[in-house]
């Protein structure tokens, strides 16, 4: 197996992991923890990284645009999470989940980079509300499965995730790659 393929699949593992630690820290109020370790995973990802600035700024941006999303939809009261927050923001477990999503997009999810963004739309259209209703049924939200809430979770991750695909894909490159710590 090659180094790029091992990297992606940890990638996908610790993005999966860092989700559910997220998730779980909730119901168990251990967001701290589960914030920590979600941090050293993003750290040890930058660290791995052969784009290391790129990921950052995409890392920022998903940070960013994640607050707005779920931030909104909380005040619109499509979804009510739980958890350690600054009010009336949406929680600090879930702004570091968005931080490890858009750390995937360069790496175990860079596939979808070469998809057209009409089906990076459908993509987002299916699972991004897959993910908000099973992390609500773990105990990290309140959601009204209904289906003006589920056609509100779907349209806005079939606009945010062609987003954050575009973003990605045209972002330039570091012309190189250093090592140097501060």
């Amino acid at each position: 197996m090659s180094n790029k393929k091992i990297h992606r699949f940890i990638n996908a593992l610790g993005f999966q992991v860092g989700w559910f630690v997220c998730i779980a820290s909730v119901k168990y109020d251990l967001e701290i923890p589960a914030l920590f370790f979600c941090g050293i995973l993003v750290g040890l990802h930058l660290f791995y990284s052969v784009a290391r600035f790129k990921d950052f700024k995409l890392s920022f941006i998903g940070l960013v645009l994640g607050m707005a999303i779920d931030s909104t939809m909380q005040y619109f009261a499509v979804i009510s999470f739980y958890g350690w927050a600054l009010e009336p923001m949406s929680p600090f477990w879930l702004w570091m989940i968005w931080v490890m999503f858009a750390l995937t997009l360069n790496s175990s999810l860079s596939f979808l980079q070469n998809w057209h963004l009409v089906l990076s739309g459908v993509a987002g259209l299916i699972f991004g509300p897959i993910s908000y209703i099973a992390g609500a049924k773990l105990g990290a939200a309140g959601f009204d499965n209904t289906l003006p809430h589920l056609a509100a979770l779907g349209l806005i991750w079939m606009l945010a995730l062609p987003t954050l695909i575009y973003i990605a894909k045209n972002s330039p490159l570091p012309t190189q790659d250093t090592n140097d710590a501060p």
